[in-house]
């Protein structure tokens, strides 16, 4: 039978998270709710991470973008988008908020407490994004990026673009985990005929999400399929 978390030991938790984050919050109610799972809150989403994480999704994206753009100058967009998405990826936020030991930090109502329960990995990558907007709010943009660079900053790499998938075949697989279709079309070709530009749509459910050029099919195809990443994580 699961146990309602105590004052206490939540006080514990904000102290605990607050050595993790190596910060000390003016304002430590922004930390309780960055930490607040949905099921905690009997249905206050005021009260809950959901908020936080929509700004530090947006903040996190800019800061990373930022970064790469700064360290990669001879970097085209395409390489850049492609840096950019590969590092604000579920698994590696994940990754960064188990391994500091968030897993057991985060106030989980009854229905879902547990290291073990089922929706611990995306709450790790939730919590990452909710911590890193209430930095953010409490002290400011150089302090949420002092936390990201520290944590996402070593996979910043450009070997990681030719370890990562391709952004057709990722956006391939978590459409298909969605239950979604992909598909691609030719939508103009400019240029003569030894330098041709193609432009390509790329289709989710049949409805248009974004295009992408390419000197080939497959260079337009991936360009649109990058951009519809990018939007997809913030």
């Amino acid at each position: 039978m699961a146990i309602r978390i105590s004052e206490k030991e939540i006080d514990a938790r904000l102290q605990r998270a607050e050595e993790l984050l190596g910060h000390h919050f003016a304002d430590r109610a922004l930390l309780r709710q960055a930490l607040t799972h949905a099921s905690a809150t009997e249905g206050s989403p005021e009260d809950d991470y959901e908020r936080l994480e929509f700004l530090g999704d947006a903040v996190v994206g800019f800061l990373i973008a930022d970064t790469v753009f700064e360290q990669y100058p001879a970097f085209p967009e395409g390489d850049l988008t492609k840096l950019r998405v590969a590092v604000i990826n579920g698994s590696f936020l994940t990754e960064v908020m188990l391994e500091r030991g968030f897993a057991e930090l985060i106030i989980f109502g009854a229905s879902e407490q547990g290291v073990g329960s089922r929706g611990l990995p995306s709450a790790l990558e939730d919590i990452y994004e909710s911590c890193t907007a209430a930095l953010y709010l409490d002290s400011g943009l150089n302090e949420a990026k002092r936390w990201v660079l520290d944590t996402l900053g070593p996979y910043l790499d450009p070997e990681l673009l030719a370890t990562a998938a391709s952004p057709k075949s990722r956006l391939q697989e978590i459409m298909q985990e969605q239950g979604r279709q992909v598909s691609y079309s030719i939508v103009n070709v400019e240029g003569p005929a030894h330098a041709p530009c193609f432009t390509a749509a790329a289709l989710i459910d049949g409805a248009e999400k974004a295009q992408g050029s390419g000197s080939s099919k497959k260079e337009a195809e991936s360009a649109a399929a990058a951009l519809v990443l990018e939007r997809l994580v913030g």
